[in-house]
């Protein structure tokens, strides 16, 4: 019998078979361990990029959602309220404002008012009272054009064209 180093320390062919199964299981784990471990980095990171990209893609939406609903707002309240002689431009406290009546003595005045476009629902003919008012947005431009049955208004957030149906009666 030939003398190798694992009979010189005593051990068994046996033994080194199963010393070196231990050790090709423990490769093995640890490289189960590993991949485990990178799936999960590599959800975690598509889970915090994917939640990132959903904020952004909100938060767009929103932000213009909130810029065009004054001009929505706008564009209802007109509608809503046009009949003859009810619709009336008029000096706000700082520029134009649009008076809308609603045929019972009362009216929503819409008009810029500290950087902001308000509305107001009052007794017609009454002056504005910007303390009494609602903001419907920020704006820095609130400008109207009646021109016959078409009411253009422009504010920062885009331009708005009505056709009065007020001017046929």
């Amino acid at each position: 019998m030939y003398m190798t180093d694992s009979s010189l320390r005593g051990e068994t062919a046996e033994s080194g078979v199963r010393t070196r199964r231990a050790a090709a299981g423990n490769a093995a784990h640890g490289f189960a361990v590993g991949a485990a471990a990178l799936f999960m980095a590599g959800f975690l990171l598509l889970v915090v990029f994917g939640a990132q990209g959903y904020r952004a893609a909100a938060g767009g939406q929103r932000s213009n959602a909130e810029r065009r609903a004054h001009l929505s707002h706008i564009a209802a309240a007109v509608k809503s309220l046009d009949a003859a002689g009810a619709v009336d431009i008029f000096d706000g406290p700082q520029g134009q404002g649009l008076e809308v009546r609603d045929g019972y003595g009362y009216s929503f005045k819409i008009y810029l008012y500290d950087g902001e476009l308000v509305e107001e629902y009052s007794a017609e003919g009454q002056q504005p009272e910007p303390r009494e008012a609602q903001s419907l947005g920020r704006s820095g431009k609130f400008e109207i054009v009646r021109d016959g049955d078409l009411l253009n208004i422009s504010t920062d957030a885009g331009e708005l064209r009505l056709t009065l149906r007020c001017a046929e009666a």
